[in-house]
């Protein structure tokens, strides 16, 4: 296996960990409550459990296969890339658009926050998704 698909399983793991954990809660909060949480408590949150996760994540990976980790990206790794990116920016201009047609409707800028925040952590998610997918098909 690849170093970056490596990678790009360990950062998928990481964004369905913070980010689906943190969704429950927000879920479950407004559940018991019917209120959403304050914003800057979820992105904090978010920002900081990933931005932790992968650094401890990507040195550790880097130590165990160390002649990969600096190796640059070739032809065939760039092209996975660039589609990964191009998938995952479609699918985050769709959710974006959707959270905005919700605010609509719903009036209430908390939801818009916490559902755009969700967007990216959609987006990126299907980004290494696609990426794993390019490094298991070979293109």
């Amino acid at each position: 296996m690849a170093f970056r698909e490596k990678s790009a399983w360990l950062m998928l793991i990481i964004t369905l960990l913070v980010g689906g954990g943190l969704t429950f809660e927000v879920v479950q909060g407004f559940n018991s409550t019917s209120q959403w949480p304050p914003a800057v408590s979820v992105f904090t949150r978010l920002t900081v459990g990933l931005i932790v996760l992968s650094i401890v994540g990507q040195i550790a990976l880097a130590l165990v296969d160390r002649k990969s980790a600096n190796r640059p990206a070739d032809e065939r790794e760039k092209t996975i890339q660039q589609r990964a990116d191009a998938y995952s920016g479609i699918l985050l201009g769709v959710l974006i658009v959707a959270s905005l047609m919700t605010y609509l409707v719903h009036q209430h800028g908390d939801l818009l926050f916490l559902m755009a925040l969700l967007s990216l952590v959609v987006a990126q998610a299907a980004e290494y998704v696609v990426e794993i997918i390019g490094y298991r098909r070979g293109y």
